[in-house]
């Protein structure tokens, strides 16, 4: 057996299975086996792979056991003279092992070799070669610097910038998304991964035993595979930056001498703290960008209104420093959580929302206006003339901010995306039918020709590019069926990143790809999207369970003639008001559902003496939760009111 690639799977089913297409076809004439380690993943990976690759040798495990133990589990049984090992999120040309096992045969001083890393839109990913982790490389890396001083060979050490993206060379450490290693070299340096790492360095640690065994770590561009999650587009959030860290730490004990470790993990404590004030308030900032912009909008509105109708309007003496100190933070706050509430700031942005969030909060400011003191209640005026220009100022600055690439938030009614498939003509119509079944698909424009004759397709591929420009085209799709991997890649690279990339293989429900570098990967699916799963609904139900709740307890003697258990009523409204109960729920709650909590009532109408079969009640949980609306609640709730005490 010449070759044996060890795959370490978790919950990301499609990529496998393009994944897998991929590696298939280049070692189509190799003597070589594929394993995938599953680590209890919950999307149907297992059921995909039995069924479309059953030639797989799988180990499936039940439990998450972490990347360096499954890939050891599938080294204790490969059988190759070479072992691969590939993340599942990658895609290969079809020449991809014929240069890679070429070079090592014919470099024995290897023990590794790491191919040219790019991203889903083509672009170079940096992750393919890197350093090991000095003081000072460690330190750049921990705070962030590295990124600042991108083209740095000090700075950006951990990248190995000094070293050519094109050139081959023996670098320190090759990235453990795809790494081929001997399998003599891992039996003499004591195996392939420690497994003290669950997460990360795990292929610092592995180099750095090659290395020091007396073999090289070759990085080869010659050999490029696209990897849709690098290092790059892993977020950065404070538990990775926690968990790396901590891995790092676990490095530099293991190897490095006691004086030198501590100081080390001096400096990497000192990082992590920076670098997790910094992520921190970049992600408040993320998030409040745009209410705190909102809040300087209404705070300059109350501020000119007033002036306004003090000293234009009425004539008046000036209101009190310390009353508007008191009033403008609240009207603010109320207007703020009434834009919040109504989904002001939810993905996709509507402008309808916000006008009606400014109308409600207006209401809710003029009521509580009545509540104040007398020398608070300055003018009732104020606060609607503020209300309206707010509402005014906020559209159009809104506008102008998304314009200017301020915003990045997605207009509700946004043109789609126009997208166009690389295909053969059978190849397209099977692909485009697919797409079709996918309600948020982009708009498809037509075919370009998979073959230099362009025939009755809009275009041939060597045409691609303009053809791409001219007609405003965002979307590529290639379908694999009449296209080699290797040509895709090409493609990607010349046309270049203004566009975005799918693939699609022969009779998957799946387009995958990766927008960027800095996004996680993205794909379209025929599988099941539950409109309960978003945050902005589940917010909405829980608002609408709070104030049923409130309701029912505020008019608890009037609903005595309407339940069939009163008191029970009355414990349930308690229940959904504290946070344990939902109005509405699930008949069978199942993992594959999105969470919530146990509801009083099912969803759906319910009937004295009748209840539906167990899979009829599966069905509906299912359509509630895909179909979830808030008016799907307040129906459910006034049909079946007289079950809430059940």
């Amino acid at each position: 057996m010449k070759l044996s690639v060890i795959i370490v799977n978790y919950n990301v089913k499609y990529f496998l299975e393009v994944c897998l297409h991929s590696v298939f076809r280049a070692a189509s004439g190799i003597a070589a086996e594929v394993i995938v380690v599953d680590n209890d993943s919950k999307d149907g990976s297992i059921a995909m792979i039995k069924s479309k690759y059953p030639q797989v040798r799988l180990i499936e495990n039940k439990e998450n056991v972490g990347f360096g133990k499954a890939n050891n589990q599938g080294v204790e049984i490969a059988q190759g003279e070479y072992i691969l090992f590939l993340n599942p999120d990658t895609v290969m040309p079809e020449d991809f092992f014929t240069k890679m096992l070429g070079y090592m045969d014919a470099h024995p001083e290897a023990g590794s070799i790491g191919p040219k890393l790019i991203d889903g839109k083509g672009q170079f990913a940096p992750d393919g070669k890197k350093s090991f982790p000095s003081l000072s490389v460690a330190i750049f890396k921990t705070t962030g610097i590295n990124k600042i001083f991108s083209k740095s060979p000090y700075f950006n050490k951990y990248y190995a910038v000094h070293i050519g993206d094109n050139e081959t060379a023996a670098v320190e450490v090759l990235s453990g998304c795809c790494m081929l290693v001997r399998k003599t070299v891992i039996d003499k340096i004591g195996g392939a991964f420690d497994e003290d790492y669950f997460m990360y360095c795990e292929d610092v640690d592995l180099s750095w035993r090659i290395k020091q065994a007396g073999y090289q770590n070759v990085y080869y561009p010659e050999a490029t595979l696209i990897h849709y999650k690098g290092e790059s587009t892993r977020k950065a959030t404070l538990s990775y930056v926690r968990i790396f860290n901590e891995a790092l730490v676990t490095f530099v004990k293991k190897h490095y001498s006691k004086s030198n470790a501590r100081l080390f993990i001096l400096f990497i404590n000192v990082g992590i703290v920076l670098r997790a004030v910094l992520s921190a308030v970049k992600q408040v900032l993320k998030v409040l960008r745009m209410p705190m912009f909102d809040a300087l909008i209404l705070l300059a509105t109350l501020s000119i209104m007033t002036n306004f109708w003090v000293e234009t309007v009425k004539n008046i003496n000036p209101i009190p420093l310390s009353s508007v100190a008191i009033t403008f933070p609240v009207y603010i706050g109320l207007w703020l959580l009434s834009l919040y509430m109504n989904g002001a700031y939810d993905q996709s942005y509507r402008a309808l929302r916000v006008i009606r969030a400014m109308i409600i909060g207006t209401v809710v400011i003029l009521a509580f206006y009545g509540l104040l003191p007398a020398e608070l209640r300055y003018s009732r005026a104020i606060i609607v003339f503020s209300g309206f220009a707010g509402t005014v100022s906020m559209l159009a600055l809104h506008e102008l901010f998304y314009r200017l690439g301020i915003f990045k938030f997605i207009p509700y009614d946004k043109l789609p995306r126009k997208a166009i498939i690389i295909a053969g003509e059978d190849a397209y119509k099977e692909t485009a039918g697919t797409l079709q079944r996918v309600h948020y698909a982009p708009e498809l424009s037509g075919r370009i020709s998979s073959t230099t004759d362009k025939g009755n397709a809009l275009a041939s591929i060597n045409e691609m590019k303009p053809l791409l420009y001219t007609a405003g085209i965002n979307e590529v799709i290639f379908c694999v069926n009449d296209l080699h991997y290797s040509e895709i890649f090409a493609q990607m690279q010349h046309c270049g990143a203004e566009y975005e990339y799918k693939i699609h293989i022969p009779g998957s429900n799946s387009f995958v790809g990766s927008n960027s570098s800095h996004t996680a990967g993205d794909l379209y699916t025929l599988d099941k999207r539950y409109n309960l799963s978003k945050f902005s609904q589940q917010r909405n139900k829980r608002i609408l369970d709070i104030g049923f709740a409130l309701f029912f307890l505020l008019t608890y003697p009037l609903t005595l003639f309407f339940v069939r258990n009163t008191f029970q009523f009355w414990v349930n409204s308690v229940k959904v008001l504290a946070g344990s109960r939902t109005w509405v729920g699930y008949s069978h709650p199942t993992k594959y559902l999105p969470y919530m909590r146990a509801g009083i009532i099912k969803p759906y109408f319910m009937m004295k003496d009748y209840a539906p079969s167990k899979d009829i009640e599966e069905q509906m949980d299912s359509v509630y939760a895909q179909q979830y609306t808030p008016g799907a609640d307040i129906t459910l709730i006034l049909k079946n009111f007289k079950y809430l005490g059940g």
